[in-house]
């Protein structure tokens, strides 16, 4: 029975020792639907991109180590400019490149997602702990009908 408890305790312990680490670019994938292209960018985190009507704002992004198991997230702000020259915000939260169902962003004439991030500098290495409690701190994301609400 203890050794059974210690083994489940070792393998915990192993669990939150898992590391992700801070990058400084996020590598993106964007369609736009209407005339079938595809568009693979690069963009700082901190900074912007621009893709047609979208401007793609890169807050964090996170990778794993190639000892662990493939994972790349990056929390993202995207906003739309419309005809108008009105800027509607449609997309606030992190993406998965492993599940990119998991926090889609739903748009009729574009798609994004993440593909990865990447570093040129030395990374900087957190715990599981600390990315939790990063990501609990983060803004949180609205729904749609919070966005239309305060149009």
């Amino acid at each position: 029975m203890k050794k059974g408890i210690f083994a489940l305790l070792l393998m915990l312990s192993c669990a939150v020792q898992a590391a992700e680490i801070a990058t400084s670019k996020a590598v993106l994938r964007g369609v736009d639907k209407v005339t079938g292209r595809v568009s693979t960018m690069q963009g700082a985190v901190g900074g912007q991109i621009t893709f047609g009507a979208l401007t793609i704002g890169v807050e964090k992004c996170y990778t794993r180590s190639p000892e662990e198991t493939p994972e790349n997230s990056a929390f993202l702000v995207i906003t739309e400019t419309k005809p108008d020259n009105s800027i509607k915000e449609i997309f606030t939260g992190w993406m998965f490149s492993s599940n990119p169902a998991l926090s889609a962003m739903e748009h009729p004439v574009y798609d994004v997602w993440v593909i990865g991030c990447q570093d040129n500098e030395k990374p900087v290495v957190k715990t599981l702990s600390e990315t939790v409690d990063e990501r609990a701190e983060a803004p949180k994301q609205s729904s749609p009908d919070e966005v239309n609400a305060e149009d």
